[in-house]
């Protein structure tokens, strides 16, 4: 091969790395095609879906009114929760929307989803939307082993999200499958979209679950005690996405130690219930029924 056929091999050759991609090492790592950036029409697909593969209701069993808390270090004066009306719930599926929305959740792999499997927070189960239910003595947060899944002195089952190496064993304690396990990275895949800057947008490997809007909790906290100091905040001022987005005014967010919260004035003449599967656990989150 003489000088001139070799350097027009070359030059095709170069040209077909050009054209058809070549492997990292030699000139760099290869171009990927751009991601889809998933739009607000995907999420409500995805919502309707999940509706239509709807889960069982539970079995629900009557529960006195939360209380404090017993744990040491708990606050004798806030403990945040929410009551659901079975009465005017009607299975819409907005508050599931809402959630996705104020909590960045991305959307599923296809094959998850196809198998009905949600990375949704909030699920409805026979028509009535449930979530972690922030039990008082939480079995997922006593199997921690970093302690990711904890207990603020408020009364919400928090996550800490990098301390969590993805063990699931709080998965797996759940009583009601409440925690969800990013198993590949929402990111890279394309499936994540930030609605919310106030909230970070999780990778591959962590356990997560409805929070109780914390980070409105946070904001709502650090505003009262700097225009009130030396007020006691009860948290009156806030709500969760999930309230907010029901047409229905079926789900009511409060304080279960305030005797001034919408939430406790609407439950204390109501029958009030939560699943049998954590009933025994000291829930925050309960259902209403009927009337006393």
């Amino acid at each position: 091969m003489d000088r001139r056929e070799f350097l027009k091999l070359f030059s095709v050759t170069v040209a077909g790395f050009a054209l058809f991609g070549c492997r990292e090492g030699l000139f760099g790592p290869s171009v990927k095609a751009a991601k889809k950036t998933p739009a607000f029409a995907d999420f409500e697909n995805e919502v309707r879906l999940a509706l239509s593969k709807m889960k069982p209701a539970m079995e629900l069993v009557r529960v006195p009114m939360p209380s404090a808390l017993k744990t040491p270090g708990a606050s004798t004066e806030n403990r945040f929760g929410m009551a659901i009306d079975l009465d005017a719930c009607d299975g819409c599926g907005k508050c599931v929307l809402a959630c996705i929305q104020e909590n960045n959740i991305p959307l599923s792999g296809r094959a998850q989803a196809a198998r009905g499997q949600f990375m949704h927070w909030i699920e409805m189960c026979g028509g009535v939307p449930a979530m972690c239910f922030h039990c008082g003595d939480a079995p997922c947060e006593k199997v921690c082993p970093t302690g990711a899944a904890n207990h603020t002195p408020d009364g919400i089952s928090a996550m800490m999200y990098k301390r969590c190496t993805g063990s699931r064993f709080c998965g797996a304690n759940c009583p009601v499958g409440a925690r969800k396990f990013n198993f590949d990275d929402p990111v890279d895949s394309g499936r994540s979209l930030q609605f919310n800057s106030d909230v970070p947008v999780r990778t591959k490997g962590v356990m997560e679950k409805c929070s109780l809007c914390l980070q409105r909790l946070q904001d709502d906290r650090h505003d009262f005690k700097a225009l009130h100091p030396g007020e006691h905040w009860r948290g009156r001022d806030v709500t969760t996405a999930c309230a907010v987005a029901c047409p229905k005014n079926a789900i009511i967010f409060g304080n279960w130690l305030d005797e001034k919260s919408p939430m406790v004035l609407a439950a204390k003449d109501r029958v009030l219930y939560a699943p049998k599967a954590v009933a025994s656990l000291d829930p925050s989150i309960v259902y209403m029924g009927e009337r006393r």
